[in-house]
């Protein structure tokens, strides 16, 4: 990169309309970054930011050509990578061909240190960013459960579980097709999304999370984004869902995102009045089948929590998580460090005070 060559690239904030402005240059930046960034394709991040409060995009342009898009949040310690109950990854769509002119353009518009959360630690973007930025600190790195699919599904299964466990998954699902015609329904191109996202949407708020009013149903706005970002990730053809079926009821729902030759699981629903049937984990084999029929998918990252008690146990892949601050030169040394510090204390406390909740109600984390 020639010295100054960063200068010509303008780096901004916009906020949610001025963002929608630019979806269809977002749209073709994903397909040419360096990384793959689904949970931030702007096909489910737009519909999403209009409903958020305090959420705006960080752009890098280049004659009205756009090299990097990120959903931010602006914060009066540190501004950090954007995440909702519905976007579980902080990786931004940087453009291949002028990498590290636009991330360095990046870098030094910041004037707070800037936490990227939960990318992958082992990715393109990553690497990139470790080796660019002149302030860098780690505040966490962890690993979830991920798929890889190499071979068949059938070689997949032998390999993945014992014999008693493939027959207790049979068991399963014949002791369902016992109480009516079961079948997966799988979304296919042509098909219109809106039905499988109100079943899954009713599902959800049927369960715990229903009770406890954190099912997306519960938001209104959250509700109706999610209905059309995944309107607009379907025309894309960067969608997929499947629904497990009994008498033509819905009892498991799950979606997925995908971009290039990468996807991530979206959010699962199953019916509780069918628990003793694993249907959570019925549905996860059937996507995971359906994975290994697209060739071109080489990682489905899970995004789930560590040690989850469900999808931990079905793939056994591990994808390194991390979460880091970088700064540009400019900006104080010793508040970079008091930032981090800061944030290390909150995290440490946090995460104390979750577990003891779980203790005190006797449940996991899921």
């Amino acid at each position: 990169m020639l010295a100054g060559e960063w200068q010509n690239f303008k780096s901004e904030t916009v906020n949610a309309v001025d963002a929608s402005k630019l979806a269809s240059k977002w749209q073709a930046l994903s397909s040419y970054a360096i990384e793959s960034a689904g949970y931030n394709a702007p096909e489910l991040v737009l519909p999403i930011l209009k409903q958020a409060r305090n959420a705006t995009v960080a752009i890098v342009q280049q004659a009205a050509e756009l090299h990097f898009a990120l959903p931010i949040h602006q914060n009066r310690i540190f501004n950090s990578s954007w995440t909702t109950p519905l976007t579980a990854s902080g990786s931004p769509h940087l453009g291949e061909g002028l990498k590290e002119a636009t991330l360095t353009a990046f870098l030094s518009a910041q004037t707070k240190p800037f936490l990227f959360q939960a990318i992958p630690a082992e990715g393109e973007f990553h690497q990139q960013l470790k080796r660019q930025s002149p302030r860098y600190e780690t505040l966490e790195l962890w690993e979830r459960a991920c798929l890889r699919p190499i071979g068949t599904y059938e070689n997949w299964l032998q390999t993945n579980f014992t014999q008693k466990r493939r027959k207790e998954f049979k068991r399963l699902r014949n002791r369902l097709s016992e109480q009516g015609a079961l079948q997966t329904e799988i979304l296919g191109q042509g098909v219109a999304v809106d039905s499988f996202t109100e079943e899954f949407l009713q599902l959800e708020a049927s369960g715990w999370k229903g009770r406890k009013g954190t099912a997306i149903g519960a938001d209104a706005n959250l509700a109706d984004a999610l209905r059309e970002a995944l309107r607009n990730l379907h025309a894309a053809g960067k969608l997929r869902f499947w629904s497990l079926k009994l008498n033509g009821k819905s009892i498991a729902a799950l979606f997925a995102i995908v971009e290039k030759n990468q996807a991530w699981l979206g959010k699962i629903a199953y019916d509780e009045a069918f628990a003793k049937f694993s249907p959570g984990a019925l549905i996860i084999l059937d996507c995971t089948e359906a994975f290994f029929a697209e060739p071109s998918i080489t990682q489905v990252d899970s995004s789930a929590i560590p040690d989850h008690p469900l999808i931990d146990h079905i793939w056994r892949d591990r994808l390194a998580m991390i979460s880091v601050f970088v700064g540009p030169e400019t900006l104080s040394k010793k508040r970079f460090n008091f930032t981090v510090i800061l944030a290390k204390q909150k995290l440490k406390w946090r995460s104390r005070l979750r577990d003891l909740y779980y203790q005190i109600k006797g449940k996991k984390r899921s």
